[in-house]
């Protein structure tokens, strides 16, 4: 039996989002942003300590204003800064989001000197996979070296120890300038990965499709990968081997959408982090209703409120959501 003390691991970049107050004007038109912690593995990891799931955050945080402003953060929220790496002349990325005419998320990152992007190979030396019961990261810091090649190197290092394995590429296209071998880097990972969370449009995006079912039919996973789709307001599948389970979204009014992916995935990892492979094989269509419902409950909870880390909700007020709504969970 997997010792089930050990935390999650849960790796990449940490940032200040500029979120626009004003839905619907878009990056262009909005004139008034609200400054709020972010940054998807960061949120994914305030999402998991309010589920109470033992974490630990691997970050490099910049040695600026902003990057002391997120180390206090973490402080704040009771998160171990064990993880966490300064080193002088790098800064803290920004990220501008804002919602356009249509509803839909912009974004536009500045990230010159980038901490995120700086990790080197000697700084995770001392990492030993058997320490953790899974490691999560996701493609932000894939984009440039050094910290491609140091994440490659964690990933496999975690990988080739039998540790589970879970990713989130949360595609940004802005911040992409080489399409085809980014898309390389992240179908190899996401062909070895224990557990995979896409957005349509990620999905679409990495198979290089414009209609979900035939991007489904060319991703290549492993038999045993789970497969997490969001749909946006339209809820989200999980595929497991030839099973596929469905779930509708939850009707909630949407203040912003920034970080509502990023606690699905917590979601997800709390309910999957200290279960060994047979545990993992043997979940049934039951068990991936149950687990889509928290998830979808999670995002559409964060859906009502501002600002990505700050926004994840305890397991406590998840359950609540459900129960006023009579679900089972």
């Amino acid at each position: 039996m997997r010792d089930r003390s050990k935390p999650v691991l849960c790796s990449g970049e940490i940032l200040f989002d500029f979120i626009s107050r004003e839905p619907m004007k878009g990056l262009e038109g909005t004139t008034l942003f609200e400054k709020k912690p972010g940054g998807a593995p960061f949120n994914i990891s305030v999402g998991l300590h309010r589920l109470g799931v033992p974490m630990e955050f691997l970050a490099k945080i910049g040695m600026d204003e902003f990057g002391s402003a997120l180390l206090e953060y973490l402080k704040s929220l009771g998160i171990s800064t064990s993880y966490v790496i300064r080193e002088h002349g790098t800064k803290t990325p920004i990220a501008f989001a804002a919602l356009d005419g249509e509803g839909k998320p912009e974004f536009r990152f500045y990230w010159d000197h980038a901490a995120h992007l700086s990790l080197k190979s000697e700084e995770i030396e001392e990492i030993d996979p058997l320490n953790f019961s899974l490691f999560h990261f996701g493609a932000i810091v894939l984009l440039e070296e050094p910290s491609a090649s140091t994440y490659l190197e964690l990933f496999e290092r975690f990988s080739s120890r039998g540790v589970k394995t879970s990713f989130d590429p949360n595609i940004r296209r802005s911040a992409i300038e080489d399409h085809d071998s980014f898309r390389a880097i992240v179908r190899e990972i996401i062909s070895r990965v224990d557990i995979l969370k896409l957005s349509d449009d990620d999905l679409l995006y990495i198979c290089d499709s414009d209609n979900l079912d035939e991007a489904l039919s060319r991703l290549e996973v492993k038999p045993d990968t789970l497969v997490f789709l969001t749909l946006g307001s339209r809820g989200s599948t999980v595929y497991h081997g030839r099973t596929s389970v469905k779930r509708e979204g939850f009707k909630v009014k949407v203040a912003e959408t920034t970080g509502c992916g990023d606690s699905f995935m917590a979601a997800v990892i709390s309910k999957l982090y200290n279960m060994g492979d047979e545990e993992l094989r043997s979940l049934t269509e039951e068990d991936l209703g149950s687990i889509l419902t928290f998830a979808n409950a999670e995002a559409a909870i964060v859906a009502t409120r501002y600002g990505g880390a700050s926004s994840m909700p305890a397991e406590s007020e998840v359950n609540q959501f459900l129960n006023e709504r009579g679900m089972d969970h």
